[in-house]
C-alpha cells in the first residue's frame, strides 16, 4: 500500500511576479503527475504538496521546479516539531468552512493528524503545528472570499420554442420531468452529483451500472440511457444517464477541434429525450472526463460552447415537445457560462427591445455573433476563463470529478 508523503512548498518569487495563484501551482504539478495534491492559500508564498506515494515524492524532489514567470519552487520535508501534537478548535458554523475543510483533510491525515466533532458542533483538529497553520491560512483565505462573492444571477435564453434557464443550485432539487446525470465510460458518476444522490437516499449508481456489463451492455461516449426514478424522492420521474467523452493528453487546439463531435452527442441526446415525450429537463454542465487540471479548463469552455450550440440546433425543429431546459451547477460553472453569454449579448449588433438584460433571444442574432462566441475558435480565444481568480475555482469535488480517469 502506498504511503502518502507531505512536502512543504516555498516559492521564491521572480522580480516581475505579482503573486502566485493556487490554480497556477495545481496546473504545474498536474502536468508532472496526477499523483499529487496542492494546498496553497495564495496570499502567502508557502503551501503543502501531498505526494500519494514514496515513488512520487522521490520523482518530485529530484526535479528542479520553475514556473513560467521565473518563480522558483523549493520543496522540503516537514520540520521536526518540538511538540508531539498540537490541537486547535474551529467553528463549523462559518459559511463554507466545512466544504473547504474537506479539501484539507488528506493533508492532515498524511501527517498523522486527527479530526473530532465536539458535542457543541465545533471541530477539533490535532496534528503537526506546521500543517495546522497551513490549514488555518487556507481556511481563512477561502472563507473570507466566500463572504465577498455573490452567486451569479440566473439567465434566460430563448431559441425557437425552447427556453433555457442557467442558474446555480442543486441538480436533483429541480422541478422537472427528467434529470441528466453525466457519467464516465468507466461508470463513474460526477462526485458532486453522487453526493446529492446519496443525500436523497439513493443507491450507488456506479455499482449499478457495473452490473450492466454482466448482461452484455457496454456504454460508450455519447450514449443516453433512460431509467424510471424509483429510488430518489425528488420531482423528476426519470433519470437520463449521459456518457461523457474521455479527453486525455490533449492540448487546447485539439480539445477545441472536438467541439463539433461533442455538439452532435448532446444534440442526439436531446432528440432522445424529446422522443420520449419529456417536456422539461435539468442538467449540469456536461464536462468531459479529463486527466489533468491543465486539460479541464479548455475542455470546460469547449463543453459550454457545444451545449449552447446543440440547444440552438435542437430548437430549430418547431415540433419539439421538450421546451424547457435548466442548466444548474456550481456557481463557478454558471459564472463561466454567464460570462460567455454576456459577451455574446454585448457583441450582437441587433439589440432586443427587452429591458431585462438577463433575457437573451438567439432568434435575434445578427448573423455572426453566435458563431464568433459559441463556434469553434478559429484563433485566439475571445472569451476564456484563463484570467479567472482563485475565487473562481470550485471545491475539490468539482476538480477532476471522474476520479477513475484522473488515476488512469
Amino acid at each position: 500500500m502506498d504511503t502518502p508523503v507531505l512536502l512543504i512548498i516555498n516559492i521564491k518569487s521572480s522580480l516581475n511576479s505579482t503573486g502566485i495563484r493556487s490554480i497556477v501551482l495545481k496546473e504545474y504539478f498536474s502536468q508532472l503527475t496526477s499523483n499529487v495534491e496542492v494546498l496553497y492559500p495564495t496570499q502567502i508564498l508557502s503551501g503543502l504538496l501531498l505526494c500519494k506515494s514514496r515513488r512520487t515524492e522521490e520523482k518530485i524532489l529530484n526535479m528542479r521546479h520553475t514556473l513560467s514567470n521565473g518563480s522558483i519552487i523549493h520543496l522540503s520535508h516537514l520540520p521536526t516539531q518540538l511538540f508531539q501534537q498540537t490541537k486547535c478548535t474551529i467553528d463549523s458554523q462559518i459559511k463554507g468552512l466545512v466544504t473547504y475543510l474537506q479539501q484539507c483533510l488528506p493533508f492532515l491525515y498524511a501527517s498523522g493528524g486527527k479530526i473530532q466533532i465536539n458535542s457543541d458542533g465545533s471541530i477539533l483538529l490535532e496534528g503537526h503545528i506546521y500543517i495546522l497553520n497551513s490549514i488555518h491560512s487556507y481556511l481563512a483565505h477561502k472563507t473570507s472570499k466566500s463572504h465577498q462573492s455573490n452567486p451569479s444571477e440566473p439567465l434566460d435564453l430563448r431559441s425557437g420554442n425552447l427556453t433555457v434557464k442557467i442558474m446555480n443550485g442543486k441538480l436533483l432539487e429541480q422541478n422537472v420531468d427528467s434529470i441528466i446525470i453525466p457519467i464516465s465510460d468507466k461508470y463513474k458518476v460526477h462526485k458532486s452529483i453522487d453526493r446529492q444522490i446519496q443525500s436523497f437516499g439513493g443507491i450507488n449508481l456506479s455499482n449499478y451500472f457495473k452490473d450492466l456489463t454482466t448482461k452484455g451492455t457496454r456504454i460508450r461516449e455519447g450514449n443516453s440511457i433512460i431509467y424510471p426514478n424509483r429510488d430518489l424522492k425528488i420531482p423528476a420521474k426519470t433519470l437520463i444517464i449521459f456518457v461523457v467523452p474521455r479527453i486525455s493528453n490533449k492540448d487546447k487546439s485539439t480539445i477545441n477541434s472536438y467541439q463539433p463531435a461533442y455538439e452532435q452527442f448532446i444534440y442526439r441526446m436531446l432528440q432522445t429525450v424529446d422522443q420520449n415525450s419529456i417536456t422539461s429537463l435539468a442538467m449540469p454542465v456536461l464536462e468531459p472526463s479529463v486527466k489533468t487540471a491543465h486539460e479541464r479548463r479548455p475542455a470546460n469552455e469547449m463543453t459550454v460552447r457545444a451545449m449552447v450550440s446543440a440547444f440552438r440546433q435542437f430548437s430549430q425543429n418547431p415540433l419539439i415537445k421538450l421546451k424547457r431546459i435548466i442548466v444548474v451547477d456550481h456557481q463557478v460553472q454558471i459564472k463561466r457560462i454567464n460570462k460567455r453569454v454576456k459577451t455574446y449579448q454585448n457583441q450582437n449588433q441587433i439589440q432586443t427591445k427587452s429591458t431585462n438584460n438577463n433575457n437573451i433571444d438567439f432568434d435575434k442574432d445578427d448573423g455572426h455573433s453566435f458563431d464568433n462566441i459559441f463556434g469553434v475558435p478559429k484563433s485566439h480565444e475571445n472569451v476564456s476563463s484563463s484570467s479567472e481568480s482563485d475565487d473562481d475555482v470550485e471545491g475539490e469535488e468539482y476538480q477532476l470529478p471522474y476520479t477513475d480517469h484522473a488515476k488512469s
